[in-house]
């Protein structure tokens, strides 16, 4: 054992040991029964490994994933990818970046999808708490979450109507084998219907080839708990049959003010093959999530308060803002399974059917008027409430979105030659009802019960509602598209056209609503082309031209909502027209000691559609902004070193320009914003990282940087700029007995935080009264943010067996 572990610190030493730079390359989208990013890393050993070169792993249509030489370890480590684990070599003929487990499994185990990928260029990521545990804001180039495509094992993983992709509630990180991110140009064959802003792609690890498994223990601040376990079948016999099944379980406190955070995560997939490259498989995830709400603020009101404006904890009636009335559960269950037939030695057809249950509950304040409280446009004589104060009671305002959705995605792939042809149909399905109800609150901050049972009701014995919808989504898809190789395979063009069908109904029960049905249909082609030329085998160049298009978010775009206290609606429909962008790019890649891989872009953006979000009744609800047109240029880079000497830096870096096209309609009058700097786009960010690894010791450091970013079209109100920076620190150890590898890992997280502003909860269209363009003015509303947590310690013990 002496002996192997020495092998592998003379092999990581060694430039000769990593010939080509030792990573694996990012896969484009397809369906498959297997992860994307299949490699070794998902195979742990008790001994060193020789180097393996242009060892390669195909899914249908998809690029091949390489991995050249490394050593293995219980969690996937293999010390093989560049900057550690934070630049995979690319081929795609667009910008694109993949992290692997060399730095995904020395990430803190409570983390995301989303918080692992700032450190790439172009991506910001917003938190309200360092664990990565809450929702996670995001953007890429200046683009928001709700329009970036997320797929995982070849479905979507965004909210099938925000679009806000619950990242944390489809799979646990040590779970996770790769994560790309596509910064621009999306993938033809995505199965994702909002990817105007780029694509990020999830892979899981597949089971392994031998009967095993792994366990982590992990505590931290705020009296952070996490147990997970994970159990590989290995082959079943020669039956090519081989399953995994995982489990977790974290609690913790609440990062600011009081309240609980629960969840508990279930991942399994069992993969069957046969013949040469055939298999099926099933893929099942199940997710159980709870926690208080964190309090969005004012500009006004973190500069006087900062971290401390809280929720409170203490229960009194009349106080809506008690911590116990705002809080947030998600039930999420996905089961996929996909299908590859290799029908012939060149045709191929992978066939992914899904079907995804996903069950929140939104929770929020309000006190309800005896008498005088509205239904719609109707005023209540007598409610008859309980637990009255002069005539007022609290009551907690409750949001269930239930949705259940189908999801097909078939794709045909011919290959003669040097061309290959590929021709796809996706389809999907949702149904959603989503009401808002009332439960009284006792005396002593008591409720019933939080499920539509003992709530308000009316005088007829009617449930007292102010918003009863009942919405449908059809998605229909249909793709082609083609590559070729010329010049002894340097050369590759590829052409593709996808068109996008989407239909929608919504129904409203509450009375008063302005229309009791409404539709919209949306069709749209979309074209793509690019060209690569692999001038060196370490140096590639290519362009792109792509379009991409997103229906509009948010159910409230196709209903209203009421308040309790008026008889007009809250919110109203908003005839929103789609999303449609158009962009191009030129890049350039070298790969070898130094990797390096530099582009351009730009888009031109029509229907530029914000989320935003508005609070009725205590509530917050997705209020989409119509921003007219959008132009966005800029250049991104990345530089990361393949493991020299057990050490793998990495620098990241973007300029962005984006700016608002048009004025912007408010009542009767514009506001000047034609030429303003867009929302939520940075001018420059940056992340500068450093990992060291020796097989025994091991560590890396990651420093992000982002400029001041507006809140407002006016640009007349922005959060500062901010810097932050996570810090790891582990020992690996031999195997002892039955226990592959343990490893004790310390991950330190928000150093050196201050009281800083990660984000928004809404976005304004100016924060002060403005002079429109007709000369009236026109009244400001301020934003809402999200603040950041303070520093996170989270020590883990694990190893395999």
């Amino acid at each position: 054992m002496r002996k192997a572990i020495g092998r592998v610190a003379i092999l990581l030493a060694s430039p000769v040991f990593f010939p080509d730079a030792g990573e694996a390359r990012a896969p484009q989208h397809a369906p498959s029964n297997r992860s994307v990013a299949h490699t070794e890393h998902s195979k742990p050993s008790k001994t060193a490994v020789e180097p393996k070169h242009n060892q390669r792993f195909t899914a249908a249509g998809a690029e091949a994933v390489e991995v050249r030489g490394g050593m293995r370890t219980a969690n996937g480590v293999t010390n093989t990818t560049p900057g550690g684990g934070l630049m995979a070599r690319q081929s795609a003929a667009r910008s694109q970046s993949t992290i692997t487990r060399d730095f995904i499994a020395k990430q803190s185990p409570t983390g995301n999808a989303i918080a692992m990928i700032s450190a790439l260029p172009g991506v910001i990521s917003a938190s309200t708490d360092p664990l990565g545990q809450s929702n996670t804001a995001m953007s890429i180039r200046g683009l928001q979450q709700a329009e970036i495509g997320f797929v995982y094992e070849g479905i979507p993983l965004n909210d099938s109507i925000n679009y806000t992709p619950y990242t944390q509630a489809m799979v646990d990180t040590d779970n996770i084998q790769s994560v790309t991110v596509a910064q621009g140009a999306p993938d033809i064959g995505a199965p994702v219907y909002n990817d105007v802003g780029g694509l990020v792609t999830v892979a899981l690890r597949d089971p392994l080839e031998k009967r095993g498994g792994s366990v982590d223990f992990s505590f931290g601040s705020k009296a952070l708990q996490r147990e997970f376990i994970r159990l590989d079948s290995g082959e079943i016999g020669r039956s090519r049959v081989k399953a995994f099944a995982s489990f977790s379980s974290t609690t913790n406190d609440q990062w600011r003010g009081s309240g609980k955070f629960r969840k508990y995560h279930v991942d399994s997939k069992i993969i069957k093959e046969w013949g040469s490259g055939s298999s099926a498989g099933l893929t099942f995830s199940y997710d159980n999530w709870q926690q208080a709400s964190y309090r969005p603020m004012t500009m006004a009101q973190w500069r006087q308060y900062g971290n401390s404006f809280n929720y409170t904890k203490e229960y009194y009636p009349g106080n809506t803002s008690w911590v116990g009335l705002h809080l947030y559960q998600r039930r999420s269950t996905a089961i996929i399974a996909p299908v590859k037939l290799k029908l012939s030695e060149h045709v191929s057809l992978d066939v992914t059917p899904a079907y995804m249950n996903y069950s929140e509950f939104y929770y929020g304040g309000v006190t309800l008027k005896n008498k005088g409280s509205y239904f719609g446009d109707q005023q209540i004589a007598d409610l008859n409430l309980p637990y009255q104060t002069n005539g007022v009671t609290t009551a907690s305002s409750i949001n269930p979105v239930p949705q259940k959705s189908g999801f097909l995605n078939a794709v045909l792939t011919w290959k003669a030659g040097r061309n290959t042809f590929r021709a796809g149909y996706i389809y999907n399905y949702i149904a959603l009802e989503e009401p808002i109800y009332y439960a009284a609150v006792n005396y002593t901050g008591g409720i019933a019960n939080n499920y539509s049972k003992y709530m308000i009701t009316m005088p007829d014995g009617r449930q007292y509602r102010t918003l009863d919808m009942n919405f449908k989504h059809q998605m229909n898809e249909l793709f082609i598209d083609d590559t070729l190789k010329f010049l002894d395979d340097k050369l590759t063009v590829e052409a593709g056209l996808r068109y996008l069908m989407i239909s929608r109904w919504n129904t409203n029960l509450i009375p008063g609503a302005t229309r009791y049905k409404v539709g919209a249909s949306y069709a749209q082609p979309l074209p793509q082309v690019s060209i690569s030329y692999q001038i060196t085998p370490h140096d590639q160049i290519y362009i792109d031209g792509t379009t991409a298009y997103r229906a509009p978010a948010s159910v409230q775009v196709y209903g209203e909502v009421f308040s309790t206290t008026s008889p007009t609606p809250a919110s109203r429909q908003a005839s929103l027209k789609g999303e449609y962008s158009i962009g191009e790019e030129i890049g350039y890649r070298h790969y070898g000691l130094v990797n390096l891989s530099v582009s351009l872009f730009n888009y031109n953006i029509t229907n530029n559609q914000i989320t935003s979000s508005q609070y009725i009744n205590g509530i917050p609800l997705p209020s989409p902004i119509e921003a007219g047109g959008k132009t966005s240029r800029g250049a991104q880079a990345e530089i990361g070193l393949r493991p020299w000497r057990h050490w793998s830096p990495y620098v990241s870096a973007q300029y962005l320009h984006a700016t608002t096209d048009n004025n912007i309609a408010s009542g009767l009058d514009y506001l000047p914003t034609k030429g303003k700097i867009a929302v939520q786009s940075p001018e420059f960010s940056a992340a500068a990282g450093i990992s060291y690894d020796d097989g025994h010791i091991f560590g890396n450091f990651v420093f992000n940087y982002v400029s001041s970013q507006y809140s407002t079209l006016m640009n007349d109100e922005k959060i500062p700029g901010y810097e932050t920076a996570n810090m790891t620190l582990g020992y690996r150890m031999r195997s002892i007995g039955f226990a592959q590898h343990p490893q004790i890992q310390l991950n330190v997280i928000n150093i050196g935080a201050k009281n800083y502003l990660s984000g928004f909860q809404s976005i304004s269209n100016n924060a002060k009264a403005t002079r429109g363009v007709y000369g009236t003015t026109i009244a400001g509303s301020s934003p809402l943010y999200l603040s950041a947590g303070g520093v996170a310690a989270v020590a883990s013990l694990s190893t395999a067996f």
